[in-house]
């Protein structure tokens, strides 16, 4: 397996294009053609992360937070970021981060919290809108299925677990070229008409060229006759946070001592009454404040974040409990998900990886 090929399988869950717009994912230190036998999955990139790759023989380092969140002004062993790269280079060790748009996805962090904490009937807390766009294009009967299969193959048709949707409808089309056309059907200069399906497929905005790029390659006609309507329906692959039931309800205070338990957290900042009975629980991995009132809205009875700030605890009033659980405790629970998917990938592509989970812990904050 090469570099390029782990990203590919990493993307086709948690595409780049779904990422925040100034976030840096993606390959960090090098070659899309290096070989990969060895893969070792952190949340960070550290110095302590780089030596046990290189100590464990690691080919690429797959982490979740960015090796660069800023162009670096140099790289040299003056400073940690550049003795890091020098290493990873002299070694040739590749790293690869999955950040935002593992935050965003189905299955991604916020969604490994959730599961970690024993929720049921996940959902995303705030699906994402604006990100779909329809493409409807004319296209001849005949050539309908060729048509369909090359704006999927570019992404287009994929809701949930189904892929290769359409609708198609049947209607009749009229033209008349030119004197320099080249009609498929008819003669220049001829008023035609020609039996057409109607051919709709919905595909992310980030792929629409790529996917309109391939319908005009596949159809027959010279000039393609197509239409894209952007959409609002919220997604249901992408989205923040995540929303769940526990099996049965039970008072905060017990709630949130399993919480510990699962996430490895040695204190939580709460704000809420302890008495209170838990049920519906909203999570988002990582820093998640800003999705205080979408869950809220979902009425739910604990809202389990990180990085909450003073005047943010303020905030609730009473409408739920809220907790600061800690940025590494609820990211960490990706990073065996994370594994296990390139796992799986290499098995079915009958590729000789081994991928294993850091030992270390990257958590810089120290509890006293």
């Amino acid at each position: 397996m090469k570099v390029e090929h782990v990203a590919e399988i990493i993307e086709s869950w948690a595409p780049r294009w779904i990422a925040w717009e100034r976030d840096n994912v993606g390959l960090q230190v090098g070659d899309p053609g290096w070989k990969v036998s060895r893969i070792l999955v952190a949340l960070d990139v550290t110095k302590e992360i780089v030596a046990e790759a290189i100590s464990r023989k690691a080919d690429l380092i797959v982490s979740h937070h960015p090796l660069f969140f800023r162009p670096p002004s140099n790289i040299t062993t003056a400073n940690d970021v550049g003795w890091i790269v020098l290493s990873l280079a002299e070694k040739k060790i590749a790293v690869y981060a999955a950040h935002t748009n593992l935050d965003f996805t189905r299955d991604g962090v916020s969604f490994a919290l959730a599961k970690k904490l024993g929720l049921s009937n996940i959902r995303f807390l705030a699906p994402i809108e604006g990100l779909l766009s329809k493409i409807a294009v004319f296209v001849p009967k005949e050539h309908v299925d060729k048509v369909s299969e090359a704006m999927a193959r570019a992404g287009a048709g994929i809701i949930g677990e189904y892929d290769h949707c359409s609708f198609r409808m049947s209607g009749t089309g009229t033209f008349r070229g030119s004197s320099k056309s080249n009609p498929f059907l008819g003669k220049p200069g001829h008023l035609e008409t020609a039996e057409e399906i109607r051919l709709e497929m919905i595909a992310p905005r980030a792929l629409v060229q790529s996917v309109v790029e391939s319908m005009k390659q596949t159809h027959p006609y010279d000039e393609v006759a197509y239409d894209v309507y952007p959409l609002d329906n919220p997604g249901v692959d992408f989205g923040s946070g995540a929303i769940g039931e526990l099996p049965k309800a039970q008072t905060l205070v017990s709630f949130l001592a399993s919480v510990k338990k699962a996430i490895h957290a040695e204190s939580l900042r709460v704000t809420g009454n302890t008495k209170l009975q838990v049920k519906k629980v909203a999570v988002c991995g990582g820093s998640g404040s800003d999705l205080l009132p979408a869950a809220q809205r979902a009425k739910a009875d604990v809202f389990i974040t990180a990085d909450v700030r003073y005047h943010t605890f303020h905030s609730v009033e009473g409408k739920l409990a809220l907790v600061d659980a800690g940025h590494w405790e609820t990211e960490h629970v990706i990073l065996e998900p994370l594994a296990q998917r390139l796992r799986e990938a290499a098995r079915k592509n009958k590729e000789s990886v081994n991928v294993f989970v850091t030992k270390l812990s990257t958590n810089p904050i120290q509890y006293v």
